[in-house]
């Protein structure tokens, strides 16, 4: 079987379906999958004996999990009916800076465009795949707003402040060419490696995209923020969804917070 023709037929199929770079994710989980398996029947036990060997190896629950949905969703594309047990997947505490070590990544910035992804991370708290595929035309700047995407294809419009928006407008004014897409081709593995460079100038070394969001959140609420502000800001359906991922702080974060008696 040709598996890498087969694969550039789901990516046409899937490219309307899911997210540019969730696609990127499962396109690559395929290939490392069939790399693996090298043209050996595809039975069940072959299947499941190379997601529990990603397990044995250390790979994190998620990544296999990711992974397996990539396989199942292929399978299901042919119709075949594949089904893969993956670890389960326990939420923990939010990773986050706080304030002064957000201005501490933001000061370590060596580039405008370093500066404006960073800077609308923590202040929009979209997603990294929110921002990339933010347009011109979804910049309000009248009403000081963005228009992203969130997951399964929701519009919903995020408060930009005007410190967020001087840094937009400025790296607007330099681009080395005018394209409809704000940060260009600027994609998901690039802005990653990127973040995570600014992050080690700044002494800080697990700097993600997402971090930024999970600080943005918690700074909010213990500003005094409403959990329904901080909902709406992030998107989330629910504000239980807010509340089980960042309704809990460490220790030393809630002691200024503690009246005295």
């Amino acid at each position: 079987m040709n598996y890498s023709h087969s694969i550039q037929q789901y990516s046409d199929y899937m490219k309307d379906r899911v997210r540019p770079s969730t696609l990127r994710v499962y396109v690559n989980a395929l290939k490392l999958f069939f790399v693996n398996v090298n043209g050996n029947p595809l039975t069940a036990t072959l299947v499941q004996k190379y997601f529990d060997t990603l397990t044995k190896s250390g790979k994190s629950p998620s990544t296999v999990s990711l992974r397996a949905h990539a396989v199942m969703s292929f399978f299901k594309w042919q119709r075949v009916n594949m089904h893969i047990d993956c670890p389960a997947i326990t939420m923990k505490k939010p990773e986050y800076l706080k304030m002064d070590e957000v201005e501490r990544v933001i000061a370590a910035c060596k580039t405008q465009l370093e500066k404006t992804v960073i800077v609308m991370l923590f202040d929009t708290a979209v997603r990294i795949s929110e921002l990339l595929n933010l347009t011109m035309d979804d910049i309000d700047w009248q009403h000081k707003t963005i228009t992203v995407t969130r997951k399964g294809g929701r519009e919903t419009e995020v408060n930009v402040s005007d410190k967020a928006l001087a840094e937009l407008k400025t790296w607007l004014n330099m681009r080395r060419e005018k394209s409809d897409r704000v940060f260009m081709d600027l994609d998901y593995y690039t802005a990653w490696g990127m973040i995570k460079t600014v992050g080690r100038r700044a002494g800080i070394g697990n700097t993600h995209p997402h971090i930024f969001r999970h600080s943005r959140a918690i700074s909010m609420l213990k500003s005094g923020a409403k959990p329904y502000v901080v909902q709406q800001h992030l998107g989330h359906r629910s504000i239980a969804t807010t509340m089980d991922i960042y309704g809990a702080f460490l220790a030393a974060d809630l002691r200024e917070e503690i009246p005295e008696w």
